[in-house]
């Protein structure tokens, strides 16, 4: 668990679908920019979070829900989307409820902090260069512009896309 002024991360927990669904999963404005499509029904939802759930027990992964102090409802996710040269590339996703609020810039400076103490020394991220909110977060926590690179998106959306790529030395 991370904790920040405003906002707990914490792992994920069997029931938290619904709210994934309702918060994020679903919403097409949400999913604009991301390597997944938007999810149709609650059983998409649950059938990826079963799936990070078994990832977490083997210990595997670097996974986080986001959620408000006070509430255990989850509004977001960040987590180590992967590894390129075993360097960690971090991915979040926020409900378009708290966009605009530095609420993703508190939970990734948390999650950097996090990735330091566990003893990796130079993270990754990138940002389709359309998503200007995403690429303000990524500087406001202090990376700094690498490249751009002209790829697919994801084997689900196989479809070229320019990504702004950043880094962050400890």
């Amino acid at each position: 668990m991370i904790e920040t002024e405003r906002l707990i991360l914490r792992p994920y927990k069997e029931n938290d679908a619904e709210f994934m669904f309702k918060n994020w999963t679903h919403d097409d404005e949400v999913s604009k920019y991301v390597t997944w499509n938007t999810h149709q029904s609650i059983e998409e939802t649950k059938q990826i979070l079963h799936c990070w759930l078994e990832q977490e027990k083997e210990r595997i992964t670097h996974r986080f829900c986001i959620t408000i102090k006070g509430s255990d409802e989850p509004i977001g996710a960040i987590d180590i989307a992967d590894y390129i040269d075993g360097k960690p590339e971090i991915g979040y996703v926020l409900s378009r409820k708290y966009w605009n609020q530095g609420i993703m810039t508190e939970a990734c400076k948390a999650f950097i902090k996090h990735l330091f103490l566990c003893g990796f020394y130079e993270l990754l991220i990138a940002a389709d260069e359309r998503n200007i909110g995403s690429n303000r977060v990524i500087m406001k926590c202090g990376f700094t512009f690498t490249h751009k690179e002209t790829r697919i998106c994801s084997s689900v959306k196989p479809w070229p896309i320019t990504v702004n790529w950043y880094k962050l030395t400890r």
